[in-house]
């Protein structure tokens, strides 16, 4: 786990470093100008740079750079918002070819450069134009691809850009995207820059819009790219309807670009691989302390510029001794510059105790300086430790099928337990949240029954009475003698025999207000009044309402068994390799039937490492059997299976990622789309016209059959090995190669040889053989002793180092 956290906090650290270590990359919205127009000039800041930073801005003979704003501005090309960059403002009145130097940018860790970037500038009397109609007339546009390099080398990678000059007098919904021909070469996609200028040219002002790509001959030679047809949508003024506008499009014809590809020279050094460019090479180590048989993790950096999405990997200089894995190239997004960085993944398996990871070699041809470079790594310090694994299964990749996601070499490490699990209450647990939506329920029905019910049953005359009476109280004006009289009165007729001690207050207050002389000095505060009427209605109109009881058990829980965690010892057994004790201390770290799925997790990895792979199958499917979503165990029999080529059930990749929840989580979402259905149903009825509870009913309408389908869904196509057979007709072959026979037999033909932990059906056993049924609907015999049932009643014997036995002697 600590090593996996490393990997990725190294791949997370990667473009911080790249951001403080290598140039900062330049753009320019066009690198090919015509005299007088204007091109943003951009040094993107990566990730973990000041925003703040200070810039030098370059300086060039015959071009004026401008900078845009005091600081960094929101970077918005292609929407990255949440970038940060330089942007600076550059024109050229001359012709010729420019090289902008690398900027320096202080970023208060010290100073970084940024790549440097060229452009050419050409009079517009060189551009070559043509007409397009457009319904209503005809425009002249310049539209030419255009490239730094005229004679590249096969493979070599290099910019190419279509410029498109239109009148500023067209309105241009959508530029669209080019279809052009390919002859010899390959080319991105070419797709339009956000940023539009503007520039004087013979004949008014024109739109300058560039599509910037790269292009790579694949073969030496003429080859060309184009010719090429821009569909533009362009928004056109109907002068007969009333100046309706209406969209037009509009054709436009590019003509072909021709380049003389020159081939590589032939005295390529070995290793070599069609990398054309410049590059530099960083290897580095995951980790540097293994034990003997682990893999070494190591990340192969190539940076500089070049045809970097179709470079090879290094390879290592000096194999042997190890064991070499093909390597993974870490998934980068699709882009357009011809520089930046591609990171491979390389596992490597010392095959003997080693001192240091051997230096990597990679090759590849600059075609600046004209000839091959080769870039060697430093070797790597390593330190080896024994390995604690067991001979007989050594440490190699399973060699019998490839591995698909995991790109495991060996099993999980073992988990810290608790000792004891109990088996019921998670079950109980799980249906226990229904009672929530059944009162829910229930209350909707009492109201339903209070509102469409209720007014149909004859009133009660001494309630009407009641009701009649207090609304004489509630409607007695402010005088405190008034509203005392009718108070009295009211407690007198229908609360004489209350105990609560609100009537007798209101009977003393009156006798002293009502029956003296004195007048009452202010009038009776609205509070107090508010709390008598408040409990005379309470006590003379009681809210008859019907109980709903259940009861539960007095814990859904099973009662759990007050065992201690099994002792530290097992794990230190385990750790020092004496993988027997620490499955016999495990096992008996509490009952049988309260041996948590970790523990029996455990159990499983002892038993791998006991040479016992079979063993380790079964008790992996018991931990399973404990919790259906034990990661671990299902990730480890999934290695397993694939390494001794197991007979079990076969299932695509996404039935495993179902299993992230359990079954019964699958199941309650069904449970939770029918209550919603049912509630949703009842509000309805249940509430008045415009109550804002409906807009709960109608959201758990809609709702409810989508739970419910995915629901269905998942709990259909769960996982489930119960689907094959019961947990209590599963076994698993303990043997490493069960001999299947067509009768109870040593001397009967022999049907398959079943490798270790493959899941059968337990059919018949008779003596000491069983008649078993696989996946793959083969049936035969098998000794007793080479299988074994999943669920077993009482505690088994503790796994052991298996012993060299004829098939089929379990006495031996």
């Amino acid at each position: 786990m600590m090593r996996s956290l490393t990997y990725l906090w190294l791949l997370w650290m990667l473009p911080f470093a790249a951001a403080l270590g290598e140039p900062i990359r330049a753009t320019l919205s066009s690198q090919f100008l015509v005299r007088g127009e204007q091109a943003v000039l951009q040094y993107p800041l990566p990730r973990g740079v000041d925003p703040r930073s200070a810039i030098e801005p370059p300086t060039v003979d015959g071009v004026t750079i401008r900078q845009v704003g005091y600081t960094a501005l929101p970077n918005r090309e292609f929407r990255r918002t949440n970038e940060y960059a330089f942007r600076f403002q550059i024109v050229s009145y001359q012709p010729g070819n420019y090289t902008i130097p690398p900027a320096r940018i202080d970023t208060g860790q010290g100073i970084v450069e940024t790549e440097e970037i060229s452009f050419q500038v050409i009079r517009e009397t060189d551009l070559s134009w043509d007409s397009a109609d457009t319904g209503q007339g005809t425009f002249r546009y310049s539209a030419a691809f255009h490239t730094t390099e005229d004679s590249p080398y096969v493979n070599e990678v290099i910019p190419v850009e279509l410029k498109i000059y239109l009148p500023d007098t067209e309105q241009i919904e959508d530029w669209g995207v080019p279809e052009f021909e390919r002859n010899g070469v390959a080319a991105w996609r070419f797709e339009p820059r956000p940023e539009v200028s503007r520039v004087e040219l013979p004949g008014g002002r024109f739109f300058a819009i560039s599509y910037p790509s790269t292009l790579s001959p694949l073969r030496g030679g003429q080859v060309s790219l184009g010719p090429s047809t821009l569909r533009l949508i362009t928004v056109q003024t109907s002068l007969n309807r009333f100046s309706e506008a209406r969209y037009q499009p509009v054709n436009l014809s590019i003509p072909p670009i021709e380049l003389n590809a020159r081939p590589l020279p032939k005295d390529a050094p070995e290793g070599f691989t069609n990398a054309v460019g410049q590059f530099a090479m960083d290897v580095s180590a995951m980790e540097t302390e293994v034990r003997e048989g682990d893999p070494v993790t190591l990340s192969l950096s190539l940076s500089g510029w070049g045809n970097l999405d179709s470079l090879d990997p290094p390879t290592l200089q000096e194999p042997d001794g190890w064991k070499v894995y093909p390597p993974s190239r870490v998934q980068s997004p699709e882009r357009r510059e011809r520089s930046g960085t591609t990171i491979f993944r390389q596992f490597l398996r010392p095959e003997r105790m080693s001192e240091r990871v051997p230096p990597f070699r990679f090759v590849y041809f600059d075609p600046e300086a004209e000839e091959f470079r080769t870039l060697i790594s430093e070797s790597i310090p390593l330190e080896v430790f024994p390995s604690t694994q067991a001979p007989a299964l050594g440490s190699a990749v399973p060699p019998a099928q490839p591995m698909p996601l995991e790109e495991m070499t060996d099993i999980l490490g073992i988990l810290p337990t608790t000792g004891t699990s109990p088996a019921a209450w998670p079950k109980s647990l799980s249906s226990a949240w229904q009672w929530i939506p059944l009162a829910l329920v229930l209350g909707l029905v009492i109201r339903i029954f209070q509102l469409h019910l209720m007014p149909r049953v004859k009133p009660d005359p001494d309630r009407q009475a009641r009701q009649k009476d207090l609304r004489q109280v509630s409607a007695s004006p402010g005088d405190p003698r008034e509203f005392y009289r009718r108070a009295g009165a009211f407690v007198e007729k229908w609360l004489g025999d209350s105990p609560d001690p609100l009537p007798r207050e209101v009977l003393v207050t009156r006798d002293e207000i009502c029956f003296t002389k004195e007048v009452p000095s202010s009038s009776l505060p609205s509070r107090d009044r508010q709390r008598i009427l408040r409990g005379l209605r309470k006590l003379a109109l009681p809210l008859l309402m019907a109980g709903v009881l259940w009861g539960t058990a007095s814990d859904v829980r099973a009662e759990e068994t007050s065992s201690p965690p099994p002792s530290p010892t097992a794990e230190q057994a385990f750790q020092d390799s004496r993988f027997s004790e620490a499955a016999d201390l495990w096992l008996n770290s509490a009952p049988w039937d309260q041996l948590s799925a970790d523990t029996l997790y455990n159990i499983g990895d002892a038993s791998y490492r006991l040479g016992s792979p079979g063993e380790a199958a079964l008790y992996w499917r018991r931990a399973l059997l404990k919790d259906d979503r034990h990661a671990e165990a299902r990730q480890n029999l999934r290695f397993l299976e694939r390494k001794f080529g197991s007979i079990t059930l076969r299932r695509p990749d996404y039935q495993y990622s179902l299993s992230k929840l359990s079954q019964a989580a699958w199941k309650n979402t069904i449970f939770v789309g029918a209550w919603l259905g049912v509630l949703g149903c009842l509000i309805f009825p249940a509430t008045r016209t415009g109550s804002k509870l409906r807009i709960a009913g109608v959201i758990a309408l809609a709702s409810a059959p989508l739970l419910a389908t995915v629901g269905w869904l998942g709990n259909h196509y769960y996982p489930d090995d119960a689907l094959f057979a019961e947990a209590r007709q599963q076994g698993v072959i303990i043997a490493d190669r069960a001999e299947v026979r067509t009768d109870a037999a040593r001397n009967a033909p022999l049907v398959i040889e079943a490798p270790a932990g493959s899941l059968c059906r337990l059919l018949h056993t008779t003596g000491d053989w069983s008649y078993v049924a696989f996946t793959n609907e083969t049936r035969g015999w098998v000794p007793s002793g080479q299988v074994s049932p999943v669920v077993v009643d009482e505690r088994p014997e503790a796994p052991s180092r298996p012993s060299l036995q004829a098939p089929g002697d379990k006495n031996a």
